[in-house]
């Protein structure tokens, strides 16, 4: 295990947490009685937790009739996991006793397992999400070696000094006839844009007003006098497609943006209120750019800019480029030492080695999970056309390219993927049962593959009645690289166009941001001009996995539902709590147990008073002891996973924790043929 290095920001989290009060959501230790005997559970510590198995010890403590001194031990125990990442907890199923020792009462300690294990439908069956990955983050140095090839490539990057607006469409413009009208769309792009062949005219749907230009480069201006049929195009245009539930009107007329460009290659927009004002950071030789909404430093030293998109660094002498990139790895030193409560100390998550990023990468390894009812789980693969599929390079498998769903085909048999539940059939057409293995070729789908997000949809087990499912953040499209999380594989691929476009995820083009508390990206759009950039436009290309809502006040994306199992009839998806109708232990009312107590790695009781660290002898005394760093690592985890779990519960509102959470779902953005962003 590699030497943890502690940053301030794990103490200032628990400065903050030691001002607070105790959360009354997940209070620890939880205490109980159970043949009349009683029992004091210290919280978890963590083994090791790899994909839904968890590996755990526990401090414990047990008092008999008649005993005034509890007698401390230490209980090793497994689980399967269950995780809402929305309410933040981990239910743990299947809790078994893998072993108890009691290191001061020796010649009771058959006696003293077994009550322990006789005890067990009592323990507690859930646990704050936050505590464990505060002790995973902490005293688990070690993050992932999952090796991922992206393509870190920049996009096209385009700067502006004034309003600007980005339209991005998916390769070469591909032309469809609105029928009963004179104008053809180019339907490969989120946005509306009509062309008029008569009057050789493009125009863009600003919502409130028309832009138009003789060409896509431009440049556009705002159509003083729109045609009168113009917007009888734009309800027949749109009126085929699956209207986005969470879009809500705009309340404030917007104004136009100056300068509109249009890519039909991958590309970002950097726009700044006029020239470019700087501030410094503290403690290093940084500055940042103050008017804009996206993440642009500059090295004092070497006069260099540094860019933050989709969690990749690019480096340039200019804005206006050439932009090159920048493993975190090789980032000046100074953007370690942000301080983490500074209007850019988000990006620390960026930054490898940091407490933050190494806390990304582990929040990137939990899985969300759901328990599927077998006799409520429908799909209907529908296809444009006949279905037609093609090779997936580096595989024997084949995969859909002209359907809404992703299905593929191996084993002679075809699976689908859907909301993160797999099904399986012997035809394309259907009919579709859950799955209740996936064929292990899935998993080395390569990330040159549209499909390579479903790698992280996973089956964990199945019952008469439900087979359960999880997936990872891969599967929205948040991959672990170069000690950091970011977003989007990078690569582009090419969508279907036929009568209908089916476009598959991108990476590129609306300014993603890490949020630990959305427990993974988030959109947040670019400056005030945002009219391409709404919850419309956005949901038009992730609508099956989008389910956010809008709030105008500070323009950034509000948690909702951020859990695609919800996108699935209630009757449909339950917690594999509600599956398995656990009974969850409640702590006892009354005094709390006194002391902090901890299961040591060597066997011993610890516990952690005023005056520092205290071990239990075998007589059943405590001695003083001197700190140490695997203790202190223990006590540091259990401080800042409370205090994470306070501040989720307060939504965020501790010092230096942004506040905005809703991570989009990128899967490929890919709905039914009537639905939105897969235009004709």
């Amino acid at each position: 295990m590699s030497k943890v290095q502690f940053s301030p920001w794990i103490f200032l989290a628990m400065a903050w947490t030691a001002g607070a009060q105790p959360s009354s959501g997940d209070p620890w230790p939880r205490e109980f009685d159970h043949a009349n005997a009683h029992f004091v559970v210290y919280q978890l510590q963590v083994d090791s937790w790899k994909d839904n198995r968890l590996l755990a010890r526990s401090a414990v403590s047990v008092t008999r009739p008649g005993q005034t001194v509890p007698v401390y031990g230490i209980v090793s125990l497994s689980a399967q996991t269950s995780v809402d990442n929305e309410t933040r907890t981990v239910l743990l199923d299947n809790l078994k006793v893998t072993g108890a020792t009691f290191p001061a009462a020796q010649p009771r300690q058959s006696e003293l397992a077994d009550a322990i294990r006789q005890s067990l439908p009592d323990w507690p069956r859930t646990i704050s999400l936050d505590r464990l990955l505060a002790d995973l983050a902490i005293t688990q140095a070690q993050t992932s070696t999952e090796s991922v090839q992206l393509n870190n490539q920049p996009p096209k990057i385009i700067y502006s000094r004034v309003p600007a607006a980005l339209i991005l469409i998916d390769g070469e413009p591909v032309f469809r006839p609105v029928a009963t009208t004179a104008y053809t769309r180019v339907i490969n792009t989120p946005a509306l844009l009509l062309f008029d062949p008569q009057h050789n005219r493009f125009y863009l749907d600003g919502v409130q007003w028309w832009m138009t230009a003789a060409s896509l480069t431009g440049p556009w201006t705002v159509a003083p006098a729109p045609p009168a049929d113009l917007e009888q195009a734009k309800t027949i245009a749109l009126e085929g497609e699956e209207k986005d539930p969470h879009a809500h009107p705009q309340d404030q007329p917007q104004l136009p943006p100056a300068v509109v460009y249009v890519s039909t290659t991958p590309a970002e927009l950097i726009v700044t209120e006029g020239d470019p004002q700087f501030s410094p950071i503290s403690g290093t030789q940084l500055v940042y750019v103050t008017n804009t909404d996206r993440d642009i430093f500059m090295d004092v030293k070497s006069q260099n800019y540094y860019v933050l998109l989709a969690g990749r660094w690019f480096q340039a002498k200019s804005l206006q480029g050439s932009w090159t990139f920048v493993p975190g790895s090789a980032l000046p030193p100074d953007f370690a030492k942000i301080p983490p409560a500074s209007p850019k100390g988000y990006v620390l998550a960026s930054v490898p080695n940091t407490e933050q990023a190494r806390e990304a990468v582990i929040a990137n390894q939990i899985p969300q999970t759901a328990a599927v009812r077998r006799d409520q789980a429908k799909l209907d693969v529908r296809y444009d056309g006949e279905p037609k599929f093609q090779p997936i390079p580096g595989t024997s498998m084949e995969y859909a390219v002209n359907s809404s769903t992703e299905v593929i085909y191996t084993q002679n048999r075809y699976w689908a993927c859907q909301n993160g539940v797999w099904f399986d059939s012997d035809s394309p057409l259907g009919p579709w049962e859950l799955a209740e293995n996936i064929p292990p070729e899935i998993y080395t789908i390569p990330p040159t593959s549209p499909l390579y997000h479903l790698r992280y949809v996973y089956t964990y087990g199945c019952s008469p009645d439900y087979v359960y499912y999880g997936y990872t953040p891969g599967y929205l499209g948040a991959f672990v690289y170069d000690g950091t999380v970011v977003f989007g594989t990078g690569w582009w691929y090419p969508g279907w166009y036929g009568d209908w476009w089916f476009g598959w995820p991108w990476t590129w083009g609306f300014g993603f941001q890490f949020s630990y508390w959305g427990g993974g990206w988030f959109w947040r759009p670019v400056g005030p001009y945002w009219w391409y950039h709404h919850p419309w436009y956005v949901g038009r290309v992730y609508s099956e996995h989008w389910n956010t809502h809008w709030h105008p006040g500070d323009r950034e994306w509000v948690r909702n539902n951020v859990n695609v199992y919800h996108r699935w009839p209630a009757a449909t998806v339950v917690s594999r709590e509600q599956a398995a109708r656990t009974s969850v232990a409640r702590p006892s009312v009354g005094a709390r147990a006194p002391g902090d107590v901890y299961a040591g790695r060597n066997g011993q009781i610890y516990q952690h008073r005023n005056d520092g660290w205290y071990q239990q002898n075998r007589s059943g005394q405590w001695t003083r002891t001197a700190p140490n760093p695997g203790l202190e690592q223990e006590r540091q985890s259990r401080s800042l996973g409370q205090s994470r779990q306070g501040e989720f519960q307060n939504r965020g509102q501790a010092p230096g924790i942004p506040h905005t959470v809703a991570p989009p779902r990128m899967s490929a953005p890919r709905s039914a043929p009537s639905g939105g962003g897969h235009h004709r």
